[in-house]
C-alpha cells in the first residue's frame, strides 16, 4: 500500500513541467516524475542540478529559474468552499468502464463530511477557512484512447466538472478517487501518488488513491500482508484535503501542513475522533487503535518550526507537534457534557459551524410543543430558534420566532414557570420582567405576560433553572452579591418574594447560568476569575447552596456565550461560543 507522497515534490514537478520552455524535451520532463520524492522536495537547495536531470538544456533553464523555496509562512488565503466528489468512470475502447464504486464514493463523502470539521479547526491555526461537502457524487465519464492519461487530460476533466459545479457553489474543489488495482483501470502518467493542485483556470482539486473496496468511514476493515484492520483511503484523502485547505493554489504560497506528520518525513501520526467529532488522542498505527469512529492525517501545529522539507527538525518532539486536540474556531458553537464528577466535562462537539458571535443574546429553552431549542437575537432584533440534533455541525436552519424588537431587553433567557409551562423571559428597559410563549411556528410568539412589575434591571445576572427538589426557579444576583431565587406561578405580577440562596460573592463570576449534568441533576454553573467552570446545587432552603464542584479546570473565560440546554435527543449540554 502506497503512502501519500510529499506534496512539495508534486509542486516542484508541476512548476518545472508548466514553466519550462517548450524546446525542452518532454521525455526529460517525464523522467523527473521517476525521481525519489526526497530529491524533488529538496530541489530548491540543489546547485548543479545534476541530481535532477542529465538534460543540459533543462539544467540551464533551472539555473536561471529554479523552483521557489518552500515557504513556512502563510501569504495567501486558505480554502473557503465546497468539496465535490466526482464519480469517475475510466472508459477505454472495447473494455468495460472502470472506477471506484458509487457506494464507496458515497462512503468517502460521509467520511469527508465528518473529517472536514476537525480539518477546519486545525487549519484555522493558519488562517480563516470553511469547508462544506457536497452530499452526492457527480458522475463523470473519462473517455480514453489508451490505458493511460496525462496531467493535461486529468486537469481538463477537473475543469469540466468544476465549471459545472460553479453553477451550484461559489468555490468548488473537485475530489477524484482512483483505485489503480481495479480491472481496466487507467494509469496516470508521471503521477505515482496522491496529491492536490489547481488547474490553470483556478479550480482546486485533490487526486486521492484508494487501495481497496467496500470502504467504511472508520477505514479499518481491510487486510494486507496478513495484517488486519488496515486503512485503504482515509489517510490519503484527509492528507490531501487538509493540505489543499491551507494551500488551495497549490503553488507554495502557503506551507505544507501534513508532511511533517505523515509524508516525506519518515513519521506517521493520525488523530482519532468519536462519532460526535470529539478528539480521542492520536496514534501512529490506526490498526491497533480501537473505539474511534474516524481518523485524519495529523496536521502539524502552527507553533512548531519546520525545515525546508516541512519536517520537524532533529531534536524536535514530532509527536507533540502532530498529536493535539483541534483548536477552537472563533465563533463556532460547541457542546459539552458534564458527567457530574470533578473535572470530567467532555471534550466539545461542534453543534454549529457558522459564526455565532454576531448575536446579542444566545440561550437555550423549550418551546410550547416541548421541542428543545437554541434561541438567538440577531442584529435586526429578530428572535430566532435553532434545533441541535446532537450530531456535529448539524444545527438546523433558524426559525424566526419573533420579527423584531428583541434587542431592547437587558436580560433574555428561557425557563419554566411553576405550572410547568415553558416560557421565554425578558427584562425590559423599564425594569419589568415579561414572559412569552413560543408555540414553535414562525412569528407566533405570544403577547407578553408581566411577571414582575419593576426593579429587575438592577440585577447583574438573571436566569432560570431548577433547584435540587425539582422546583422551577428564576435566579438573580443583586448588587450585594447575593443569589436570590423566585417562583413564577404563571399569573401576571404574582412572582414570589425571593429566597436568599447564597449570601454573597456571586458578583465575581463572568458567567452564571443553570442547567443539568448528564446524571440529570439540576445545577447552577459559574465561571470564576481563574477560568474554572464550577457547579453548585440549590436544595431550596435559604443560604444552603452547596459547595462548588470544579467541572472544568480552566479556559472557560475565553467564551463570549456560555449557557446550558438540551439537544433534540434530550441530552443535557453546556453550550459555548469561542470569542
Amino acid at each position: 500500500m502506497e503512502a501519500t507522497c510529499s506534496t512539495r515534490a508534486v509542486k516542484v514537478l508541476k512548476y518545472i513541467q508548466r514553466n519550462s520552455p517548450r524546446s525542452i524535451s518532454r521525455a526529460s520532463l517525464t523522467e523527473l516524475g521517476k525521481l525519489p520524492v526526497t530529491v524533488l522536495s529538496s530541489a530548491h537547495a540543489i546547485s548543479g542540478w545534476t541530481e535532477l536531470t542529465n538534460d543540459e538544456q533543462l539544467r540551464s533553464w533551472l539555473r536561471s529559474a529554479p523552483p521557489p523555496a518552500a515557504k513556512s509562512s502563510i501569504s495567501g488565503p486558505l480554502f473557503n468552499g465546497t468539496l465535490v466528489f466526482a464519480h469517475v468512470s475510466f472508459a477505454q475502447p472495447n473494455l468495460p468502464p472502470s472506477g471506484v464504486s458509487a457506494a464507496d464514493i458515497q462512503t468517502a463523502i460521509s467520511y469527508a463530511t465528518l473529517a472536514a470539521i476537525p480539518i477546519n479547526r486545525y487549519a484555522s491555526q493558519y488562517g480563516p477557512n470553511w469547508i462544506r461537502v457536497w452530499p452526492v457524487a457527480i458522475p463523470f465519464t473519462a473517455n480514453l484512447q489508451s490505458s493511460s492519461f496525462t496531467d493535461a487530460d486529468f486537469e481538463g476533466w477537473i475543469d469540466d466538472i468544476g465549471q459545472f459545479m460553479r453553477k451550484q457553489v461559489s468555490n468548488p474543489c473537485i475530489v477524484i478517487m482512483h483505485n489503480r488495482d481495479l480491472p481496466n483501470s487507467a494509469s496516470f502518467i508521471g503521477e505515482r501518488n496522491s496529491f492536490h493542485s489547481q488547474t490553470s483556470s483556478g479550480i482546486p482539486y485533490c487526486y486521492s488513491l484508494v487501495f481497496g473496496e467496500n470502504l467504511t468511514v472508520a477505514d479499518n476493515n481491510h487486510t494486507f500482508g496478513n495484517l488486519t484492520r488496515q486503512k485503504v483511503y482515509a489517510h490519503t484523502l484527509s492528507h490531501e484535503i487538509a493540505e489543499m485547505v491551507v494551500d488551495p493554489r497549490g503553488d507554495d504560497s502557503n506551507r505544507e501542513v501534513c508532511d511533517a506528520c505523515s509524508g516525506n518525513c519518515n513519521v506517521q501520526f493520525f488523530d482519532l475522533f468519536d462519532q460526535n467529532g470529539v478528539f480521542m488522542g492520536g496514534t501512529s498505527d490506526t490498526a491497533s487503535a480501537t473505539g474511534f469512529s474516524f481518523f485524519i492525517n495529523s496536521i502539524v501545529s502552527a507553533d512548531v518550526a519546520v525545515d525546508g522539507n516541512f519536517c520537524v527538525p532533529p531534536g524536535g518532539n514530532v509527536q507533540v507537534a502532530c498529536v493535539y486536540p483541534p483548536p477552537f474556531v472563533r465563533g463556532q458553537l460547541y457542546a459539552y457534557g458534564d458527567t457530574g464528577t470533578p473535572g470530567n466535562v467532555s471534550n466539545p462537539a461542534i453543534a454549529g459551524l457558522d459564526d455565532w458571535l454576531g448575536f446579542k443574546f444566545l440561550f437555550a429553552g423549550t418551546n410550547l410543543a416541548g421541542e428543545n431549542q437554541i434561541y438567538a437575537v440577531n442584529d435586526g432584533g429578530q428572535l430566532l430558534s435553532y434545533g441541535d440534533d446532537g450530531t456535529q455541525g448539524n444545527v438546523s436552519a433558524p426559525t424566526t420566532v419573533g420579527f423584531g424588537g428583541w434587542q431592547n431587553f437587558k436580560f433574555l433567557f428561557a425557563g419554566t414557570d411553576l405550572t410547568d409551562a415553558n416560557r421565554i423571559y425578558g427584562g425590559d428597559s423599564n425594569g419589568q420582567l415579561l414572559s412569552y410563549g413560543d408555540d414553535g411556528n414562525p412569528g407566533n410568539v405570544s403577547a407578553p405576560t408581566i411577571v414582575g412589575f419593576g426593579g429587575w434591571q438592577n440585577f447583574k445576572f438573571l436566569f432560570a433553572g431548577r433547584d435540587l427538589t425539582g422546583a422551577n426557579r428564576i435566579y438573580a444576583v443583586d448588587d450585594d452579591g447575593q443569589l436570590l431565587s423566585y417562583g413564577d406561578d404563571g399569573n401576571p405580577g404574582n412572582v414570589s418574594s425571593p429566597v436568599v440562596v447564597g449570601f454573597g460573592g456571586w458578583l465575581d463570576f463572568k458567567f452564571l447560568f443553570a442547567g443539568r449534568d448528564l446524571t440529570g441533576a439540576n445545577r447552577i454553573y459559574a465561571v470564576d476569575d481563574g477560568g474554572q467552570l464550577l457547579s453548585y446545587g440549590d436544595d431550596g432552603n435559604p443560604g444552603n447552596v452547596s459547595s462548588p464542584v470544579t467541572v472544568g479546570f480552566g479556559g472557560w473565560l475565553a467564551f463570549k456565550f456560555l449557557f446550558a440546554g438540551k439537544n433534540l435527543a434530550g441530552d443535557n449540554r453546556i453550550y459555548a461560543v469561542g470569542a
